[in-house]
């Protein structure tokens, strides 16, 4: 029986030891995570603004800094890349140009990432364009 309980023991600790050293699958504590959920090709839909209603599709990657993405095709200009910082749900774009028009604004995913709202100012010169926009996929 004293032989039972030991390798009973020895079986239990050997077990906690593997279970304990296996790496955690989801780390929410690293931005980068939160940021890869943003990756891929949208379509996008402006609801308001000078050419509203406008449909398109972006392209959102990887930004240098583990919270930042690049919003490619935003505006329907093939060439604009506006840099923005996410934190958790919330999109951020500071004030910034590309392709010679001025970007700004700040956006919303829901919870499953497969929705975002997003809210920003184009100025090509013109004047602002503020548009109201969804992102799906």
């Amino acid at each position: 029986m004293k032989r039972f309980v030991k390798y009973l023991f020895l079986s239990a600790v050997i077990s906690l030891a593997v279970i304990s050293c296996q790496q955690d699958d989801d780390n929410d504590d690293n931005p980068g995570n939160v940021r890869d959920n943003y990756l891929g090709v949208w379509d996008c839909v402006e609801n308001t603004g000078f050419s509203a209603p406008q449909f398109y599709t972006i392209d959102i990657i990887a930004g240098s800094e583990s919270s930042e993405i690049i919003i490619t095709g935003l505006y329907n200009i093939s060439g604009t890349q506006v840099q923005a910082t996410v934190d958790g749900l919330m999109i951020s774009i500071p004030s910034q140009t590309s392709e010679g028009i001025a970007f700004s604004g700040s956006g919303q995913a829901n919870a499953d990432f497969n929705q975002v709202n997003l809210n920003f100012t184009a100025n090509d010169g013109s004047g602002n364009d503020v548009v109201e926009a969804v992102l799906t996929r």
